[in-house]
């Protein structure tokens, strides 16, 4: 027999050498973590595929609401989109005035008056 073989024959019966484990194992794991940054990208794809993101603000615009001559603007409150706005017309007339800040338009007016005596 010749040299070589012998080697051959050796390597066949004693197994694996020690650095051959080493590098099996690293290509092991090397390999699984190829396959979970696979899955990872997959995943974030899915996720930026399912999560839009959110519409721009429409641009800020000002807003002019008509109110009588010599009112005066008691007070605001905002409330998510929509905005009422207090107002004193003259001594006694009271009215409210609701505003869709996002279409930037009046919804709707509400005028407060007193109510009637009943007498009693």
């Amino acid at each position: 027999m010749t040299e070589t073989d012998q080697r051959a024959q050796t390597a066949d019966e004693g197994g694996k050498q020690p650095g051959l484990r080493f590098l099996e194992a690293t290509v092991y794991i090397m390999g699984g973590l190829l396959v979970l940054m696979l899955v990872a990208l997959l995943g974030g794809l899915a996720w930026k595929l399912t999560h839009k993101a959110p519409a721009a603000a429409p641009p800020v615009e000002s807003l002019d609401i008509a109110i009588p001559p010599g009112s005066n603007v008691i007070g605001m409150t905002l409330d998510g989109d929509r905005m009422a706005v207090h107002v004193l017309d003259g001594a006694v007339d009271h009215e409210i005035i609701i505003v869709d800040t996002r279409k930037g338009a009046v919804v709707s007016r509400v005028r407060l008056k007193p109510a009637a005596s009943s007498g009693k």
